[in-house]
């Protein structure tokens, strides 16, 4: 292990069990055993460590999810695999979606913020790819006639919604995996 991904790892497990704001760059380096000039070495603050975790689980979820998506017969049933996938990937990473989740500060979306259009881009890829599986759907004919981005936006929170309230909620969630994909059939199917 690079002395960079010492310091992503250790960074990520501190920021979930301490949050973002409460983890130091001297711990986070005392952690993975470098230096704290090190971790400036790579990492220009601890916003961009921060950044440097959401794009990669970011760009590992989307590789997983299109991948599903493109393995399927109708779009309904794409869109079922995205949501099976991002249940799994959520559970699987549990610990880097706790950070991202609770701890990607509000002033990274300002409107001057470097990082906005990094968040923006990668919601919007995601409302993209549930549109055009429903579109697909439609043109199958495993969907029925809707707005296929409203109907992206609203799969979306949903997803977005649970995950939230399992990884932050003070109570434990029970696994609605079942109840999602039946509610996207009710919801989207003929």
């Amino acid at each position: 292990m690079t002395r960079k991904e010492a310091v992503l790892r250790s960074a990520t497990r501190l920021f979930a069990e301490k949050g973002f704001d409460s983890t130091p760059t001297s711990e986070v380096a005392k952690a993975a055993g470098v230096a704290e000039g090190t971790v400036f070495h790579h990492f220009r603050t601890k916003e961009d460590i921060l950044m440097h975790i959401f794009e990669d689980i970011v760009l590992t979820y989307f590789e997983e999810i299109e991948s599903q998506a493109g393995t399927a017969d109708s779009g309904l049933e794409a869109v079922e695999k995205i949501v099976q996938s991002h249940f799994r990937f959520v559970e699987e990473r549990s610990k880097e979606f706790l950070v991202i989740l609770r701890d990607i500060p509000f002033r990274l979306l300002e409107q001057d913020s470097p990082f906005r259009e990094v968040i923006t881009s990668n919601l919007n890829r995601a409302l993209g790819l549930l549109r055009d599986c429903i579109d697909r759907g439609k043109k199958d004919g495993s969907i029925r006639d809707l707005s296929s981005q409203k109907a992206a936006f609203i799969l979306q929170g949903m997803l977005n919604g649970l995950c939230r309230q399992t990884l932050l909620a003070p109570v434990e969630s029970p696994d609605l995996r079942d109840e999602v994909l039946a509610f996207c059939r009710y919801g989207l199917g003929r």
